[in-house]
């Protein structure tokens, strides 16, 4: 692989969470402005023992942020960030459950006013998808639904759904309404499957909430049926395989990443929560290769699969594919 392909090739982004990018520079900055002590050496703040210690600190970090102009400035950085990493377009997540100061219509609107103004100074196209948690109520649920409709956005695009599928099994039944609701409005609907819940999980993304694409799915693994639908639908799989290390695999041989992708199933890397896994998407992207032996075209076609399940519209769709192709013809190569 030339020198510096990774890191010069466009990319797309369709899985991180915005609660996973606070930088240690701007945790410790709120931490100041806010007199809040931290709750633990600040070398150690990233070092986790497992799901549970990983999770409160997440919401610790996410309880720094307690104003618009907070929100504004995080949603400003990762778009700075992502344009560190050469990725030119961006789909993130938010989950507004974890911002405890701010209310849900505070949080959105902030964060695509950070959007916006990345994108004015030049910085990487970053698009919201809003998270709702697993254990939410058909209410919450709606109410927060139909605020997104009653308050369009061009860089407002999906619903998503993240949180302990294993704690919350009926949670597809109490959400399906709100899915229907978000998917008959136009938004794009993608769901956290597979991954603490195993492969009927992914059916069930799938069959209830009417998922295009899923988060994680790597547990489909263990269903060839499923396997075969995945395929033959070209349904992609939003993996993030350093993430995944943390609870499901003990190193990369195991990880199904490379099964899945010679199986033709459309599946792209992605990072989940940069700064708290300290991982970047070059990294991601490298230890990948790495893994599955991924050749330079293979990388290109990992980010086709990104631009072709992202959420976006045609003429932007059909822009970032003119990029990667421009990108080719540079390197010699033919996607």
């Amino acid at each position: 692989m030339k020198p510096d392909f990774i890191h010069t090739l466009p990319k797309v982004e369709l899985h991180v969470h915005l609660e996973g990018t606070l930088s240690l520079e701007l945790i410790l900055e709120l931490a100041e402005k806010n007199h809040m002590e931290l709750p633990r050496p600040k070398e150690d703040l990233f070092t986790f023992t497992g799901l549970t210690d990983f999770l409160e600190m997440l919401n610790w970090t996410c309880s720094l942020v307690k104003d618009g102009a907070d929100a504004r400035k995080l949603a400003y950085n990762y778009a700075r960030y992502a344009s560190s990493q050469n990725i030119m377009y961006a789909e993130v997540m938010t989950n507004p459950t974890h911002w405890k100061s701010l209310s849900y219509q505070d949080l959105i609107e902030n964060i695509l006013q950070g959007f916006d103004q990345a994108y004015d100074d030049g910085y990487c196209d970053c698009r919201l998808l809003v998270s709702l948690l697993r254990s939410q109520t058909r209410r919450e649920s709606l109410e927060l639904v139909r605020y997104m409709t009653a308050h369009r956005h061009p860089r407002l695009l999906g619903l998503s759904v993240d949180g302990n599928e294993a704690a919350s099994p009926q949670s597809g039944q109490v959400l399906y309404e709100a899915f229907l609701e978000a998917r008959n409005a136009g938004f794009g609907i993608t769901v956290h499957a597979g991954e603490s819940s195993p492969a009927e999980g992914v059916t069930q993304a799938l069959d209830i909430l009417g998922a295009m694409r899923i988060d994680h799915g790597v547990r489909a693994i263990s269903d060839p049926d499923l396997l075969k639908r995945l395929a033959d639908g070209q349904i992609t799989l939003n993996t993030c395989p350093t993430s995944n290390l943390m609870e499901l695999y003990k190193t990369m041989d195991e990880h199904p990443l490379k099964d899945l992708y010679n199986l033709g199933i459309p599946v792209t890397v992605s990072t989940d929560d940069p700064e708290l896994f300290r991982i970047d998407l070059c990294q991601e992207l490298e230890r990948a290769a790495l893994a599955c032996g991924w050749t330079e075209k293979d990388l290109i076609r990992i980010q086709e699969n990104a631009v072709r399940a992202s959420f976006c519209d045609e003429s932007t769709k059909q822009m970032l594919l003119e990029k990667l192709e421009v990108f080719c013809r540079f390197f010699g190569l033919h996607a």
